[in-house]
């Protein structure tokens, strides 16, 4: 039997579609096995948002050919994609772009449910592709026009994914606000919403990234249900409206303040984590001052920076970039800003309860995430299972490994809420 290692690079789109690549690979006859053992075939399946994410995937390509010179690469998805479109081109057995990477293995996306070997949460891509074409990003040109998949599809994924005993689900898209609107329907995803909450045996509902003009009236009124994970990923991405206009980001800072004020409105401590790009070309001193002024003020849980990465066939692509330095430096200073507001959040949960989903064990040393997304380490003589939610009392916060130290007040497993 051919045997095939699989390596994802990127988002949890592309972490959902290498679980169904890999069903795909079965069916079709290949053996899978874990990078890094001996394989037929590689497959590798990249990303193409940034060029640091397309270098990694050439480092890692090399290594391959070192390490395993018989096996065969297979570089797929958006920095596949991306070569396609441009005269750049690697050395490899197979470059596939993003609907010839189910073509590969003879089959389509939708002809398998997802499984995983991560037993404590499921990724589920209710949505595909991108119309906003904000001036800095590559991903409409890769991924194509937004599309929804149906609404039975996806319930009846869900069906199958707690079924095979998931408890939490992380609802994703390449735009997940826009889940339904290319099918008539502004506000399909809390419609979604509200029928996973009725699903018995799922326990939590978690969203990936959400723009902010995406989050509806519909969506904030949901945002305290139990069953929906009280954190929500917004990105920004400028806290300056001269540069966000620069973008195409289509709002302003009042807007996006407004938002996250209706979120805390509803849910006090919800955690609210954010992206932002420094050193967009253009950027003033004055310009990343506002930003940084801002996230501030927001007070964000934790801040994901990006030096700004100049992206063929995009707009911004032609502007001149700053310097190297400069870029530098304002991407060290909203990092030290991120842990500062990173550490002032979880610090108001010490002494506190709260119900923590385990994920990973290594003797009685146990690893969980809080549904507003504190990671927490623990000691237990008890046997817990991935997936399982249990009590436990928040002690003290690990700076440097940006972690909090916790201990187990019950075990308890929920079946439903």
């Amino acid at each position: 039997m051919r045997k095939v290692a699989f390596y994802t690079f990127g988002c949890k789109v592309n972490q959902y579609e290498t679980e169904n690549l890999k069903i795909l690979a079965r069916n079709a006859g290949f053996e899978i096995v874990p990078f890094g053992k001996e394989a037929d075939l590689i497959f590798i399946n990249s990303c193409a948002v940034t060029h640091v994410a397309e270098r990694k995937a050439r480092r890692l390509i090399n290594l391959i050919k070192n390490r395993f010179p018989n096996a065969k690469i297979a570089l797929a998805g958006c920095y596949a994609e991306r070569l396609n479109l441009s005269s750049e081109k690697l050395v490899l057995d197979f470059v596939l772009d993003n609907k010839q990477k189910w073509e590969f293995f003879g089959g389509s996306e939708d002809s398998a449910f997802v499984t995983s070997e991560d037993r404590a949460r499921a990724i589920l891509k209710i949505q595909d592709g991108c119309n906003n074409f904000c001036t800095y990003c590559i991903v409409p040109y890769l991924r194509g026009r937004e599309r929804s998949k149906p609404f039975d599809k996806v319930m009846e994924e869900a069906q199958k994914l707690v079924e095979n005993g998931f408890k939490e689900i992380v609802l994703t898209g390449i735009r997940l606000g826009a889940y339904g609107r290319d099918l008539g329907d502004k506000d399909a995803l809390s419609k979604l919403l509200l029928k996973l909450f009725e699903m018995d045996g799922l326990v939590k509902i978690r969203l990936s990234s959400i723009e902010p003009m995406d989050i509806t009236e519909g969506l904030i009124k949901l945002a305290d249900h139990p069953k929906l994970c009280k954190h929500w990923h917004i990105p920004l991405q400028s806290g300056d409206d001269e540069i966000l206009k620069k973008m195409n980001r289509r709002y302003d800072t009042k807007y996006f303040e407004q938002i996250v004020y209706k979120l805390r409105e509803k849910v006090p401590d919800v955690a609210i984590t954010t992206d932002i790009i420094v050193g967009y070309p253009e950027e003033s001193e004055e310009n990343f001052n506002n930003t940084y002024l801002f996230a501030e003020r927001m007070g964000f849980m934790r801040i994901h920076v990006f030096p700004y990465s100049p992206r063929p066939f995009t707009p911004a692509y032609k502007l001149k970039p700053l310097p190297y330095e400069v870029i530098t430096k304002r991407k060290e200073k909203l990092i030290k800003l991120s842990n500062d507001l990173w550490e002032r959040y979880v610090s108001k949960f010490i002494e506190k309860e709260l119900e923590v989903m385990v994920e990973e064990r290594k003797e009685n040393l146990y690893r969980g995430t809080t549904d507003n997304y504190i990671k927490v380490e623990f000691e237990s003589n008890l046997l817990l299972k991935e997936g399982e939610y249990i009590k436990v009392r928040l002690l003290k916060v690990d700076n440097k490994e940006e972690k909090v130290w916790g201990e187990v007040l019950e075990s308890k497993v929920k079946v439903t809420l």
